[in-house]
């Protein structure tokens, strides 16, 4: 069972647990290797012929959790921080005042915070954010603020509307990642409900919300309306809200900013760590929905022996594993790399753990990953990575710094 994050490690803490205990793992890791010395010269023969990558350090901040900027605006870098604050970076300086301070409303127990935040694809015009975060009751709640009409560095504190609210009773799997698509509608992951192997069989429910991928049209004045295409839309039984189910903790996803390709990275019990990969259809704008992931009858690309729920019918095996006995204990999912200052790296998903603080990248397809390989940089208590408008990717460490991935000269 996961125990709580790296302050975590000594106060109480966030969502990529460290685990209590490391429990014994398959022999076979990641996707075909298994630590020996072959996968290591393969992995320093990769690295030898690589771009070289730096992290510039953007500034630092108290616990950030998460970094995004509206769509189209390259001046501005915001930080999600985890008692309840959002910050803005303009240009490299960071302003001192906050663009929004919510600390009343947000519980930093266990797995707790206010862990993102997503711009409406029209925020230029409407105005319009979205906050995740764990409130005072420990409950999943997504809200909707708008940025003042006279500063683009403030946010209207009294202009918060409610989008959608879920009971959760657990201090860990909290979920946590909210992102539009490029089909124009809001995606959140929502964990599992907590506990070890989903002890209330949710995963695999499709009556709850917990454990699930879910997507939603927001309207402006607060809640949602459910998108007719949505998959389970209409079927008895189901929430019509699910877009994919099977997840354990799916704290942070991604979609790649050319494609629409969907990247979920699902944090593991025992064994495994896992991001798996849905392909965008071009005609619809976003992934296939009503994939079933498989947690908890499956972790990783493994049988789990303790899950409760006897089945997962049709699940889809993920495209990338990471074993416990290789070192990895609890997946940062990242994004995938659009950035042509990068190089080679261009097209490359690149993802970390907090046990491991090597990031690494890799090239994501349907049902395997090819070429998944350290990049170089190290950062101690990754806990997200993030996006500006550029394109430029960054790297969120909860001991403080933001920092922007660059080529090394």
């Amino acid at each position: 069972m996961k125990a709580t994050l790296a302050v975590a490690l000594v106060v109480g803490c966030l969502s990529l647990a460290a685990p209590a205990g490391y429990s014994e793992a398959p022999k076979s890791a990641g996707n075909g290797g298994s630590g020996s010395a072959w996968r290591a010269g393969e992995e320093k023969a990769a690295n030898s012929a690589a771009v070289r990558v730096r992290l510039l350090r953007v500034a630092s901040f108290d616990q950030p959790t998460y970094l995004a900027s509206p769509p189209g605006d390259r001046e501005r870098r915001f930080v999600t921080e985890r008692a309840g604050r959002i910050r803005v970076v303009l240009g490299r300086r960071k302003l001192r005042a906050p663009f929004l301070d919510i600390r009343s409303r947000v519980s930093t127990e266990g797995e707790g915070g206010l862990l993102s935040m997503a711009f409406s694809p029209d925020y230029a015009r409407s105005r319009l954010l979205y906050v995740y975060y764990v409130d005072r009751s420990g409950a999943l709640r997504v809200d909707r603020y708008r940025r003042s009409a006279s500063s683009a560095d403030r946010a209207e504190r009294g202009s918060r509307r409610s989008v959608i609210a879920q009971p959760h009773t657990r201090r860990n799997h909290k979920g946590g990642q909210l992102q539009f698509g490029r089909d124009g509608m809001l995606y959140m992951g929502f964990g599992d409900g907590g506990g070890a192997h989903d002890p209330d069989d949710n995963a695999q429910d499709l009556r709850t919300l917990l454990g699930k991928l879910l997507r939603i049209d927001p309207r402006p004045g607060g809640g949602y309306r459910v998108p007719r295409d949505n998959p389970f839309v209409g079927r008895a039984g189901a929430r019509p809200e699910v877009f994919s189910y099977g997840l354990r903790n799916p704290y942070r996803f991604s979609f790649d900013r050319r494609t629409g390709d969907l990247a979920l990275a699902d944090v593991g019990q025992d064994a495994a760590e896992e991001v798996n990969f849905v392909k965008a259809s071009r005609r619809a704008r976003r992934p296939r929905g009503g994939v079933n992931f498989g947690w908890d009858p499956f972790e990783g690309r493994g049988r789990n022996p303790k899950g409760s729920s006897p089945s997962a019918a049709g699940h889809v095996p993920p495209a990338l594993e990471r074993t416990h006995r290789q070192g990895f204990c609890s997946i940062t999912g990242g994004y995938v790399i659009r950035d042509r200052s990068l190089g080679s790296l261009y097209g490359a998903y690149v993802y970390g753990d907090l046990c491991d603080a090597r990031l690494r990248v890799a090239r994501l397809r349907a049902g395997r990953a090819q070429g998944d390989r350290t990049l170089g940089p190290r950062l101690p208590s990754l806990v997200s990575f993030g996006e500006d408008a550029s394109g430029r990717v960054h790297a969120v460490s909860l001991d403080g710094g933001v920092f922007r991935l660059a080529r090394s000269r």
